[in-house]
C-alpha cells in the first residue's frame, strides 16, 4: 500500500469518529447546561421557601417565649405577696426580676404597675447589667396607651405592642432602639384586678434572630409590616419609614411595586419579575387570648384603634436580585466551555489512534489467526469447567447463588485450599474491597473474615489496574516488597492467583485463590482456565443485573397498568358528567321555555283579576240597590231570580274570585320556583340565597310529598339556620338538591311498599332538611330522611358513577356522581353520608361562603366521605 493511499484512509477513517463524536460532545455539554441551570432554580426556589418558612418559625417562637416569661413573672409569689401587702414582698420582687433580667437580656424594662398606673416595681436593662430602680424614681405611667390597653383586659389575656422604635421626650431615642411591650393584668386571690405587669422585650433581638437565617446567602431578607414599611430591609437607612417624617415614601411598595402588587394580596408564594426572584409568607404573631392596638405616636396619647390577631401581622420576603440568578449558571458555563474545548482536543487525539489502529488491523488479524490454535487447545480444557458451572448458574440468577456456585467449583475442581471472591468498591478518591464469597477445603480451619486483597496494598493496585497476579512462592517472589511478603507470610499465606473480573455494567471483582498449606506452582493452563471462567463470570453477573432490571420493568409495566385503571375511571366519571350536563341543560332550558311561556298568560289574568272582582262587586252592589228600592219587579224578573238563586250568587261570586285569585298566585309561584330551579342566566358564580334553591326545589317535587292511596304521604321539616349569601354556581347546587331529596323519596317510598299501615302510622316518613354556618367561613347542608338506611358496602361504592340500587330503569346511578364533582370540583367543598341499615341516611354537604377559602381537612373518621 502506497503512503499517499495509507494517508487518505487514515484521514477519512479520522473525520468519521472525530465529527460525530464531536457533535454527541457538544450536544451532551449543552444538556448538562441546561439540566444543571433548571436544577439550581429548583434548589434555590426550595431554599429559599425553607428560609421564609423558618423565619416565621422563628418569629413565633420569640413571641411564644416572650409570652411565657410574661405569664411566669405574673404568676410570681412575691408579687402576690405584694398584693396581699405583706412587707418585704417587693424587694424580693425586685431581685427575682433583676435575677431574670441578668438571665435572658432580653428585655429593656421589666414592670409592675398597679391600677393607678404608679410603678411599683421597675428593672432597667442599660449597658449590658440590669438594675433596680430606686423607689423615689418611680414614674406614674397612667397616660401611657399601653397601660391602658393592658388593663382593660381580662385574666391570663396579654397584650402586644406593635413593633416600633422607643420614644423618649417626644423624639425617636438615639441609638435606634426597635421596642415590643408585652403586658398583662393581675388579680390578687379574689380575682379583683390590682395592676399589670410589663415586658419591653428588645426588638433587635427578634431582627438579629431574624437576620441569622439568611446569613451567609445569596439572598436579601426583608420584614415588613402590613403597610409596606420595612423594619428589616436591605439598607438600613429605608428602615422605620412610618417613624419619620422624613421617610414616609420610602417602602417596599415604592421600591418594588410589580412584587408588593402580589405580595399585599396573598398569603405566601414564590414569583419571579424583572426585579428579581421574591419568596414571602405572611407571618400572625399573635395567638387566641392576646390582643393587640395600633399604638399612638406621641408619648402620653391614647392608642387609635384596637386590632384583632388577624390584622396584626408581618410580611416576610427573601429577595435574589436579578444579578444573583445569572452569576452561577454564567460561571458554569464558561467552565462547560473550557471542558468541551478539552473534550473536543481529547477526541482529536484519541479519533486520530483509533484511524491508525484500523489501518494496522490487517496486521493484527494476521496475528490473531496464530493465536487461534493455542485458544482451540484452552477452550477444550475449559469445557468441563463451564459446562459444569453453566448447568449450575443457569437453576438461578441470583447474584450470591451464582458467586458461591463458581468459588465452589473453583475450588473443587483445582484443590486448592481457600477461594475468595470480593467486590471491588470505588467511591470519590478511595477504594475498599468487600468478601463476598469464600469456600474452604473440608479439612481446612475456619473461614475468614478478611482476604489478603484488602489489607496488602500491592495487591489492591494490581487488581484495580486489571493486571493478572500469579505468585508461585510468596517468600522468595521478587515482585513484592519486605514488608508486603512478611505480613503474607504471617497470615500462613504460601501461593496466591488473583484474576479481576471486570463487567459491561462497569462492576469490578476479583477472584483470590490460596495455598497456605504448601506452596503451589500455577500452571498456564490453569492459568488460562481461571481467566477463562472469570469471563463467563462477567457474563453471568451481568444477566443477573439484567434479570433484577427485567423484574423492576416488570413492576413498572404493573404500576403503569394501575394507572391506566385510574384514568378508565376518570373517563367515567367524565363520561356521566358530560352525560348529566346534558340532560340538565336541555331539561333547564325547556323548564325555562314553559315558565316563560305561562308566565305571561298568568300575568294577564292575574292584573286583571282585581278589575274583575271591582266590577262584580259594582254590579252586586246595583243589584242590591235595586231590590231596596221600591220599584215593582215582574213575573218574569222574579222567576229568573229563582231560577239563578240570586243570594247564593252573590254569595258564592266573590268566593270564586278570590280562588281564582290564588290559583292564579299559586301559577305565578310555580313559574318563579321553575325559573330560580334552572338558572340559565347565571353562567358564573355569585353571591345566592341557599334557602330560596331548596324552597324551589321542594316546591317542584311537591306533589310527590302529598298522601295518596298507595302512599302514606312524607313530610318535610326545614330548620333553616343563620346563614349568609353564598358564592356558587345556584343552578348546578339546585341539581344537587335535586338528586338528593330526589333520592330520599325514593327510598322513602320503596320503604313504604314494603310496611304496613299500623308501622307507617307509627313511624311516619319525613325528611329533615338543616342549614347551618360553621367557622364563619363554611355552611352545611343536612338533609336526613328516616327510612331504611344502607350497608357499609353500599355506602363504600355510593358515589361511584353508574352504581344506582335502584330497579333497572328507575336509575341511571349518575345523579349522586354528578353532585359529588358538583360540590368538590366545582365549590371546593365536601359531601359524605352517614347511614346504618333501620336508621335512615344523613347527607351531608358543605362549601366555603366564598370560593377563596378552600376547607380545611376534617377529622371525621366515621364517615363515608368524599
Amino acid at each position: 500500500m502506497s503512503p499517499q493511499i495509507h494517508s487518505r484512509i487514515l484521514i477519512r477513517h479520522f473525520l468519521t469518529v472525530f465529527l460525530p463524536l464531536s457533535a454527541i460532545v457538544g450536544a451532551v455539554v449543552a444538556t448538562i447546561y441546561y439540566q444543571q441551570v433548571q436544577t439550581e432554580k429548583v434548589v434555590l426556589k426550595t431554599n429559599e421557601l425553607g428560609k421564609v418558612d423558618l423565619q416565621t418559625k422563628v418569629i413565633s417562637a420569640d413571641f411564644h417565649s416572650v409570652v411565657s416569661d410574661l405569664m411566669v413573672i405574673s404568676k410570681q409569689n412575691e408579687l402576690q405577696g405584694i398584693l396581699e401587702g405583706v412587707d418585704g414582698e417587693q424587694q424580693a420582687l425586685s431581685k427575682e426580676l433583676l435575677l431574670f433580667s441578668r438571665y435572658k437580656k432580653l428585655y429593656d424594662q421589666i414592670r409592675f404597675l398597679d391600677q393607678s398606673g404608679k410603678e411599683v416595681v421597675r428593672v432597667n436593662f442599660k449597658q449590658g447589667e440590669p438594675a433596680i430602680v430606686p423607689e423615689e424614681k418611680l414614674q406614674v405611667q397612667a397616660k401611657r396607651y399601653w397601660f391602658n390597653d393592658t388593663l382593660r383586659l381580662n385574666q391570663d389575656q396579654v397584650f402586644v405592642s406593635p413593633l416600633d422604635l422607643n420614644i423618649e421626650r417626644g423624639q425617636v431615642e438615639q441609638p435606634l432602639k426597635p421596642m415590643i411591650r408585652f403586658g398583662t393584668p393581675v388579680f390578687d386571690k379574689r380575682g379583683e384586678k390590682r395592676g399589670i405587669v410589663v415586658l419591653n422585650y428588645f426588638g433587635s433581638k427578634l431582627l438579629d434572630n431574624f437576620n441569622q437565617v439568611l446569613a451567609n446567602t445569596s439572598s436579601k431578607g426583608m420584614l415588613l409590616n402590613a403597610d409596606g414599611y420595612w423594619l428589616k430591609g436591605a439598607k438600613s437607612e429605608d428602615e422605620w419609614g412610618f417613624m419619620f417624617s422624613d421617610r414616609k415614601n420610602r417602602t417596599f411598595g415604592k421600591t418594588f411595586p410589580q412584587a408588593w402588587q402580589q405580595i399585599s394580596q396573598k398569603q405566601s408564594g414564590q414569583f419571579q419579575t424583572a426585579e428579581g426572584m421574591f419568596t414571602f409568607a405572611t407571618v400572625y404573631p399573635l395567638v387566641e387570648g392576646q390582643k393587640s392596638s395600633t399604638g399612638a405616636g406621641q408619648a402620653f396619647a391614647p392608642s387609635q384603634n384596637q386590632i384583632d390577631t388577624k390584622s396584626y401581622h408581618w410580611k416576610i420576603v427573601s429577595w435574589v436580585s436579578p444579578e444573583m440568578l445569572s452569576t452561577k449558571s454564567n460561571r458554569f458555563l464558561s467552565q462547560l466551555l473550557l471542558l468541551y474545548a478539552g473534550l473536543v482536543g481529547l477526541i482529536g487525539i484519541g479519533s486520530w489512534l483509533l484511524a491508525r489502529a484500523s489501518v494496522n488491523r490487517q496486521m493484527a488479524q494476521i496475528e490473531l489467526r496464530q493465536s487461534e490454535e493455542q485458544l482451540r487447545e484452552l477452550v477444550e480444557r475449559e469445557k468441563i469447567l463451564k459446562t459444569r458451572l453453566s448447568s449450575q448458574i443457569r437453576d438461578s440468577l441470583d447474584l450470591n447463588t451464582i458467586l458461591s456456585t463458581v468459588v465452589s467449583e473453583v475450588r473443587e475442581l483445582l484443590q486448592i485450599d481457600r477461594c475468595q471472591f470480593l467486590w471491588c468498591q470505588i467511591e470519590d478518591e478511595s477504594t475498599s474491597f468487600e468478601l463476598s464469597q469464600e469456600a474452604c477445603a473440608p479439612d481446612f480451619p475456619e473461614a475468614l473474615d478478611y482476604s489478603p486483597i484488602q489489607k496488602v496494598e500491592a495487591l489492591s493496585e494490581a487488581v484495580l489496574r486489571g493486571n493478572l497476579l500469579c505468585l508461585d512462592d510468596i517468600a522468595t517472589d521478587s515482585w513484592l516488597d519486605s514488608r508486603d511478603r512478611e505480613l503474607l507470610l504471617s497470615w500462613g499465606v504460601k501461593s496466591l492467583l488473583t484474576v479481576s473480573v471486570q463487567t459491561k455494567s462497569g462492576r469490578l471483582g476479583v477472584i483470590v485463590c490460596e495455598h497456605s498449606r504448601a506452596l503451589h506452582s500455577w500452571s498456564d493452563d490453569e492459568v488460562e482456565l481461571i481467566l477463562g471462567l472469570a469471563d463467563q463470570l462477567a457474563i453471568a453477573i451481568d444477566q443477573a443485573q439484567l434479570y433484577n432490571q427485567s423484574r423492576a420493568a416488570t413492576a413498572a409495566a404493573t404500576t403503569q397498568a394501575e394507572q391506566l385503571n385510574q384514568v378508565l375511571h376518570n373517563l367515567k366519571e367524565t363520561q356521566a358528567q358530560l352525560i348529566q350536563t346534558e340532560k340538565m341543560s336541555s331539561l333547564g332550558q325547556l323548564v325555562a321555555g314553559v315558565a316563560h311561556e305561562i308566565n305571561n298568560p298568568v300575568n294577564f289574568i292575574y292584573g286583571n283579576l282585581t278589575h274583575v272582582s271591582e266590577y262584580t262587586m259594582g254590579l252586586l252592589e246595583l243589584v242590591e240597590l235595586y231590590q231596596k228600592s221600591n220599584v215593582h219587579s215582574t213575573p218574569e224578573i222574579e222567576a229568573h231570580i229563582e231560577a239563578i238563586d240570586l243570594d247564593f250568587m252573590a254569595d258564592d261570586l266573590p268566593k270564586i274570585l278570590v280562588s281564582m285569585k290564588m290559583g292564579a298566585n299559586r301559577i305565578r309561584e310555580i313559574v318563579l320556583s321553575l325559573r330560580n330551579f334552572s338558572r340559565l342566566d347565571e353562567a358564573d358564580m355569585k353571591p345566592v340565597n341557599i334557602h330560596e334553591g331548596i324552597d324551589s326545589t321542594l316546591l317542584i317535587l311537591q306533589n310527590r310529598f302529598k298522601q295518596t292511596s298507595a302512599n302514606g304521604g312524607i313530610k318535610i321539616v326545614k330548620e333553616y339556620g343563620d346563614i349568609p349569601l353564598v358564592e356558587c354556581y345556584a343552578g348546578q347546587l339546585n341539581q344537587v338538591f335535586m338528586n338528593l331529596i330526589g333520592n330520599a323519596i325514593d327510598a322513602l317510598e320503596s320503604y313504604n311498599s314494603q310496611r304496613t299501615l299500623d308501622e307507617i302510622e307509627a313511624k311516619p316518613s319525613q325528611i329533615v332538611i338543616r342549614t347551618e354556618l360553621r367557622n364563619l367561613d363554611r355552611i352545611t347542608i343536612q338533609i336526613t330522611d328516616n327510612g331504611p338506611g344502607m350497608t357499609e358496602v353500599v355506602k363504600q361504592r355510593l358515589f361511584d358513577p353508574f352504581f344506582t340500587t335502584k330497579a333497572a330503569g328507575k336509575g341511571t346511578g349518575l345523579g349522586l356522581a354528578i353532585s359529588a364533582q358538583i360540590v368538590i370540583e366545582k365549590h371546593n367543598g365536601a359531601i359524605w353520608c352517614i347511614s346504618e341499615p333501620g336508621q335512615g341516611a344523613e347527607f351531608w354537604v358543605e362549601i366555603p361562603i366564598w370560593q377563596s377559602c378552600k376547607l380545611s381537612t376534617m377529622n371525621v373518621a366515621t364517615l363515608s366521605k368524599i
